[in-house]
């Protein structure tokens, strides 16, 4: 090596050790050493906690999804078919005149509203002014022309709040369903 090379190694040495011993540095090394290993013992594990709720939330989403829509859509139909069946029967019923109804058919009304008022969340206010305006379309039938025409206002009051609960629970089935994070257990 040559000697100048030598000499500006040896400077390089000789000006370190100067500064570390003027500025304390030997001393402060450790201890940064010290404290970015800690901040990495526990800041990487709570990144790491987080990553994995949010895949987990995630799964449960799509899982949810999956499970819960085919059941709901499962719901609309059925209740779609028994609102239309018991507004076109009651409607029979009403057009057929006083003298030609029969107990077998105010029958079926009565079950079909049973099984409405089965299928209708008691907890939401359209389902159960739905329940409503359906005991008020039964009862004008069955009080016959002292209805006061009662059922003439009903029915299409009763097809149009069937028709926008149905959307709704159609946008619901479209829609994300949210989960509960407090579904996730946190350990």
């Amino acid at each position: 090596m040559p000697a100048t090379t030598l000499r500006f190694w040896k400077l390089v040495l000789t000006t370190g050790r100067a500064m570390r011993q003027s500025t304390g540095m030997d001393k402060l090394i450790p201890v940064l050493s010290l404290l970015v290993a800690a901040f990495a013992v526990f800041v990487g594990p709570l990144i790491s906690l987080r990553v994995a709720r949010r895949q987990v939330m995630s799964s449960l989403e799509v899982a949810n999804k999956q499970i819960t829509a085919p059941m709901r859509q499962a719901w609309i139909n059925n209740l779609r078919d028994l609102l239309a069946e018991i507004t076109s029967s009651a409607l029979h019923y009403f057009v057929a005149g006083f003298e030609d109804r029969t107990d077998e058919e105010y029958r079926r009304l009565l079950l079909l509203e049973d099984k409405i008022q089965m299928m209708l969340n008691p907890k939401e206010g359209d389902h159960k002014r739905l329940e409503q305006l359906i005991r008020t379309l039964i009862s004008g039938l069955q009080r016959g022309e002292r209805a006061d025409g009662a059922f003439e206002v009903t029915l299409p009051a009763v097809k149009q709040l069937s028709r926008e609960v149905l959307k709704r629970e159609w946008d619901r089935v479209k829609g994300p369903i949210g989960i509960d994070k407090k579904q996730i257990i946190t350990r």
